[in-house]
Parts: C-alpha cells; structure tokens; sequence
C-alpha cells in the first residue's frame, strides 16, 4: 500500500491509517543517537488523503527545522559555511584596528614609524606564507574566530586546507586595509559626509531651479514641468526599439512659485539651466524606474492613464529582472550616480558580465563580479591542467584530451541573458534622460548591434527548446504514469497529458476551474478565459478546445465529477501558488524538474513547455492549416478573411478533428480509474458513452 502515497514524501497507508514515517539523517546519526529504531513513525489517525497529507507536510517542515538544529553547529566546511567564516575574519580584523586606532593616545613620529615598519612586515609576511603556501598562520585567527561563531573546525576536513588558504589572503587584504586606514587613507566618504552630502544637495539654490509656467493638469497622469525633447530612434539601439519615453513622477512637477530677484536674475542670465536636480545612483534611479513601471506607467506620455493591472503583472514578472540588472551592474561600477559613469567604464563592465559564472548571484555572493570571472577562469585554467595531465599519463588521444577539458569549462551567462541585461539598463538610462538627469543615453554606443547579438549567439552551445516527440515513452514508463495514484487528480500526471494533447500553457493548464471545463453541443471542451485569480497571456489566449479522446479514454471527465462531487472548485485544488511570482507554474515547476531528475528523464532542452511546442508540431504534421492551428495555440490571426469573415472561430466539430489527429500513444499509461468500476460515474459523459455501447 506504501506505492499509494508514493508522490507524497514521508507518507504511508496502512491498514490503520495514514502514517508519516521518516528515517534519521545521516547528519543527525553521525552526532548522536536518538533512539535504536531507523525511523522516526507516527501514526495521523485518518484514512483522509487530503488531511493526511496537510499533516504530513507540517511533519515533515517541523523535522526539517529539528534536523537543522541539531546540525547547525557541527563543521561541514560546506561553502556558505567558508564564506561565513572568512568574512567574520575580514570583519573582526578591520574592526579591531579600527577600535584600537580610535582609543590609542597621541604618538610621536618615532613610534609612528616604527608601527609602520611593523605593519609593512606583517604584510610581507603574509605574502611570503601565500608564496609558501604555508596554511599554519591561518590557523589560529581561524579557530578564534570558528569559536566566536560557535562552529567547531575539523582539520581533516578535505576543505580546511582551501579555507585557511583563502584566510590568508584575507588576512593580508585586513592588513593592507589597516595599513591605509593607519595613514589617514580611505577608499570613500564616511558616513557622516555622505548623510550631510546628501542633505545638501537635496536643498537645491532658487537659481537652480528654472521658472518655467505651468500648464493645466491631466489627473491622474503626471505631467511635464518642463519641455523635454521626444526620444528619437538614435536613443535607441535596433533591436531594444521596446524602450518607450519617461513619464515623469508627480514630485517632478514644480508647484508655480512667487518670483524672487534670484530667479529673475538667473531667468535674464545667458548662462544655460542646470539639471532639475542632482542626479541618482544606480540603485535608487533603477528603484525610481522600477516604482513607475510598477504603478502602469508604459509609454510615459503626459496623457497616458496608469494601467494597474499592467503595472502588478510587470511587478511581478520583469521587475526582478531589471532589479537583478541595477543590482549587478552596481556591484560592478560601484553604486555611484549615472552621469559619473564613463565610457570606459561601462566597456570594462560589460567584459565583465560575459565572463561571469552562469551561477553567479550578485544579492547574494561575498564574492564582486570581478573575483568571480577570475576564480572562474582560474578555476577551469586549473581543472584543465590537471585533466590534461592525468590523460596524458593514461596515454588518451589529443581528441579525448580536449573533449574531456572542454566539459569541464565552467558555463558563464548566454548571449541573451547579457543582452536583457544591457536592454533593462539601458530602459533606465533613457528614463533619466527624460527626467534631465542625463545629457544622453549613455549605453547608446554599447548596447549589442543585431549583428553582433547573431555573432555572438552563434558561438554558444545549443540549447534549444526541443520537442518530446520520440522522449514521451520514456517519461510515460516513469512511475506516476505507471503506479497506482494516491490521488486520482495528481497535477504530475494530468498537467503535461493535458499540456502535450491540447498544447495549453502550464499556467493555463494548473489555474483551471471546474466551470472552465464544460460540454458544448456534445463535446467536452476546455475553455479558456479571464476569470476570478486567472490571468491569460494575450486577447488571442482566450478560447475553446475540445478536449483530445486520449484524456477522455483516461478518465479525466471522471475526474472532473468527483472533484465536482467533493464541492472543489478547482481542477487542481492542493497546488499552491508561488511566494515570489503568485503563479502556480513557479511552485510546479521545481517539483516537474525534480521529478525529472529523480528518474533519469532530465533533459534541459525538454521542459513543461516543450509539450505546447509538441502539440504544434504534431498539429503541423498532421496537416492542420494555419489558421485552425493558430485558434487552438491561442496565437494572434493575421489574415483577414478569418478576422473578418469568421468572426465566431471555427466549428467545435472542426476543431475536435483537428485536436484528435495528434496521435500521442498512452497504451502503456495506467489509468488513475482502472480498478473503479464506471457504474459509480454520474457525470453526463459517461452515462452517454454506456448508453452508446
């Protein structure tokens, strides 16, 4: 009975009930022993499958937090551990200094010297010991500062001795930073004179500010205080022509002012208007473009009405991107202001971003993204030299030599990741130029030309999105396919049948509703529409598809009845929406992929949306014309004479056929239904279907 509740992790049916049983980590075992038995079992005193499984969860999310703290302190110098350790030296050292430095009494020039000597021999012994490579002065400022942090160092660890050469490095950065600091040497203001900095210019003179009339206002969209000249197409590179004109803020707006002898005598000066204010940094001018795409802002004409619902779903969806953007261009340049940013600069940067580690999280790595293109060339400079060495002694061709160098290259970020990159940039240089921050776009002359995106992209390796077609066996023999389900309406195995025999989005498939699935004039059909909690792509998303007779051969229509039965209201009703993007596709994707991996069938050229592109490609082998195959896609029809002349769509008989001619074979698929006998069935189908044969 254990296979039932296979899908759900630490859940068990047994003759009594519902059981959560999970078995004691390696991790745990290995600091101490709970009790003789393997596994921890407690019975859930319920046959309910939805409640077993609530509580099943919660199980499971309290044993995690357990586990983890009983294990938080013990040493797997795993690398978020290393970091931690490394940083907390760089840290005590500096501040250490610091503190000593500001209650140490005044010293003469002698003793100034002589402190000096000292700490340039201190650096030069650090140097000699990275030279020697001897770990043993790491040694104990790493233990100290282990202890202070409460984890206990295992030496034999095969890490420590990566960890303690990286200390030592550390220690010398610490000691060349005390050393500068020692001398009245800083890399920036301190904190006092940026605060009062800022306070002063944010306190703009009368003179600076032009006296300009105001016009009327359109509420609720912001207006121009000042005439800016449109954006033109050489604001623009050719292939981000997306970028639209700003739409000022309303604290852009000057209220109409009393004019003082300043203005006048700065409106008759021939000296020409400074800037409305003091320009942004990169991170707060990418916030303040962030905040008015958010609010619905597009295309930033005075006249535009902010559309909500356009804003919420750009919120969600691209506004960690263009935050992930600003957050590692800043990690670059420094978080200085845009018209600060050279030429030069911005060229640097951009070599950077496309030698940096396709892993690589500018919020969250210690490391810059300079520190982490070089340890990522040295890294596969020195993984190379060692696979070249070790085939050499073994004798291996110069072919097998350089295959096996080249799999062992680190995958750095594609051609279209840094060219959304550079787009979302420079969406936010263009904004401030509108709001007179800028004098140009200042990544006019850097953005990738069409020629040189295609250049580029053609030197990556392939990663196309592939069809299923000849890989469906292959997952139709995984177990969820071929296993008894605990639950008759699992979304892992209804999600990519529906997806692969009706080509339908994966959000469109997981926030259905029973409504959504009705019988048209004989036909099960799915319709597809805007709904309470559902969102769909475009206009052209919106339509009725029959449902394939696969499906119906499977039981989905008994199915639909039970849920209906049940009082769910959903086809889906224990999938989850994600925390970040509120959609459901985020929280089922990670488990589709997981799925994947678990039973060797992972192929990342093959995901969930790879059956929508199956759908259509078998669409077009089975001779399906455009225009049909566009109304079951949901694609926009071009052509007139359907546009026009069939305004009501195609035919559900029509559309049936069509849907029915992709042949996708599902004999060696076990039907959730198989061993319930369809006497029981109420649902209108069914009944039909029996009174037919």
């Amino acid at each position: 009975m254990r296979s039932l509740v296979s899908a759900q992790s630490h859940l068990e049916y047994r003759p009594s009930g519902f059981h959560w049983r999970r078995r004691w980590p390696r991790r745990v075992l290995r600091i101490c022993t709970p009790s003789k038995k393997i596994s921890l079992l407690f019975s859930l005193r319920s046959h309910v499958l939805p409640d077993a499984k609530a509580l099943a969860h919660k199980l499971t999310l309290l044993s995690d937090i357990a586990f983890a703290g009983v294990t938080e302190r013990t040493m797997a110098i795993a690398p978020d551990i290393m970091e931690k350790l490394l940083v907390e030296l760089c840290r005590f050292l500096i501040e250490a200094a610091d503190v000593a430095r500001e209650d140490a009494p005044m010293r003469t020039p002698e003793v100034a010297a002589y402190d000096l000597t000292c700490a340039n021999a201190a650096v030069e012994t650090l140097r000699h010991a990275i030279a020697t490579r001897d770990r043993e002065k790491a040694r104990n400022p790493l233990q100290e500062v282990a202890a202070r942090l409460g984890i206990t160092l295992d030496e034999t660890d095969p890490d420590w001795r990566r960890l303690a050469f990286r200390a030592l490095r550390i220690m010398l950065d610490a000691e060349q930073e005390n050393l500068r600091r020692d001398q009245g040497v800083f890399d920036e203001p301190s904190p006092a004179l940026k605060a009062a900095r800022s306070l002063v210019d944010a306190a703009p003179t009368v003179s600076a500010l032009p006296f300009m009339p105001r016009t009327s206002l359109t509420p609720p969209a912001p207006c121009l205080a000042q005439e800016v000249a449109p954006i033109t197409d050489r604001d623009l590179a050719p292939s981000a022509a997306s970028t639209r004109p700003f739409a000022p803020t309303p604290e852009d707006v000057q209220q109409p002012q009393v004019t003082t002898k300043t203005e006048t005598a700065a409106a008759l000066s021939s000296e020409p208007p400074r800037a409305q204010s003091s320009c942004p940094t990169i991170e707060k001018g990418s916030d303040d473009y962030i905040e008015v795409r958010s609010q619905g802002y597009k295309t930033f004409k005075p006249t535009e009405q902010a559309n909500e619902k356009a804003g919420n779903s750009w919120a969600r969806n691209t506004a960690p991107n263009v935050r992930s953007t600003a957050r590692l261009l800043s990690r670059i340049l420094g978080n200085k202001p845009f018209d600060q940013i050279t030429d030069e600069e911005l060229k640097a940067a951009w070599e950077i971003v496309a030698r940096v580690p396709h892993t690589y999280q500018a919020k969250t790595s210690k490391m810059s993204p300079q520190e982490a293109a070089d340890d990522a060339d040295a890294t596969e400079a020195h993984n190379a030299e060692i696979t070249r060495a070790r085939l050499k002694k073994q004798g291996a061709s110069p072919g097998k030599i350089e295959s096996e160098i080249l799999k062992g290259r680190i995958k750095r970020l594609r051609t279209a990741t840094i060219y959304r990159h550079m787009q979302d940039f420079q969406r936010i240089c263009v904004f401030h130029k509108k709001r007179g921050h800028l004098a140009e776009n200042i990544m006019e002359d850097h953005i990738w030309e069409t020629a040189e995106y295609e250049r580029r992209e053609i030197l990556e390796e392939d990663n196309e999105r592939q069809t299923w077609c000849g890989k469906l066996d292959g997952l139709f023999r995984s177990p969820i396919f071929q296993d008894k389900l605990a639950d008759v309406g699992d979304p892992m195995f209804w999600a990519p049948l529906i997806a692969v025999h009706m080509g339908l989005r994966s959000e469109e498939v997981l926030q259905l509703y029973l409504d959504d699935i009705q019988i048209i004039d004989d036909i099960p059909c799915i319709v597809l529409k805007q709904g309470p909690g559902q969102s769909l792509k475009s206009k052209a998303s919106r339509r009725t598809i029959p449902i394939h007779d696969n499906l119906l051969k499977l039981g989905f229509m008994q199915l639909v009845a039970g849920l209906a039965r049940a009082g769910e209201p959903r086809l889906f009703p224990w999938l989850e929406r994600s925390e970040s993007k509120k959609t459901y596709t985020e929280t089922f994707s990670k488990r589709f992929t997981r799925y994947r991996q678990d039973h060797k069938i992972y192929d990342a050229q093959r995901d969930f949306h790879s059956f929508r592109t199956t759908f259509n490609h078998l669409l077009i082998q089975s001779e399906c014309p455009d225009s049909q195959r566009r109304a079951l896609m949901g694609h926009v029809e071009r052509d007139v004479g359907i546009t026009n002349y069939n305004p009501g769509g195609f035919a559900l008989t029509l559309l049936r056929k069509r849907v029915n001619a992709v042949v996708v074979d599902i004999s060696m698929i076990r039907s959730p239904f198989a061993e319930i006998s369809s006497a029981s069935v109420t649902d209108l189908v069914s009944r039909r279907a029996k009174a037919s044969a």
